[in-house]
């Protein structure tokens, strides 16, 4: 089994029809047997990245795109939140801006891949899939697999 781990660059392109890759992240994320997963993060970021959207005119009823992302976090719903644990998250994210050209919010996703969803997998792989070519450029040089 692979676990995949979705950040927030892909999740809202896979959500939001009419933006590039949508159609390849929306079956690389929903119709695919690895299980997804991806940070409470992502909850306040595909909220702020919709809004933007909408105000652009790219995006139709942001409300209720945002409640189908929202209801699909549920228990039993096809994405996983996985939490953010200040203990192990902000360490290693401080390690990552420091030893690497990376943004705060790309960095605590990494942290997250690299601390929660590592341990989720047991083992497993995990894979980061991004359109954030930094983010995929650093995980790439940590040894993460990268889609």
């Amino acid at each position: 089994m692979t676990l995949i781990y979705a950040d927030t660059s892909a999740v809202v392109r896979a959500y939001a029809v009419g933006e590039t890759d949508h159609e390849t992240l929306r079956a690389l994320l929903f119709e695919g047997p690895d299980p997804v997963v991806t940070s409470e993060l992502t909850t306040v970021e595909f909220a702020s990245a919709v809004a933007a959207a909408a105000r652009a005119g790219r995006v139709d009823e942001p409300h209720r795109l945002v409640a189908r992302f929202t209801a699909d976090c549920a228990e039993g719903g096809p994405v996983s939140v996985l939490r953010l644990v200040p203990e192990s998250v902000l360490p290693t994210a401080r390690r990552l801006v420091t030893e690497h050209a990376i943004r705060t919010l790309d960095a605590l996703h990494l942290a997250v891949l690299l601390t929660t969803a590592t341990s989720l997998a047991s083992g497993d792989d995990v894979v980061l899939v991004s359109r954030d070519r930094q983010q995929l450029r650093v995980a790439a040089e940590l040894g993460i697999a990268v889609a």
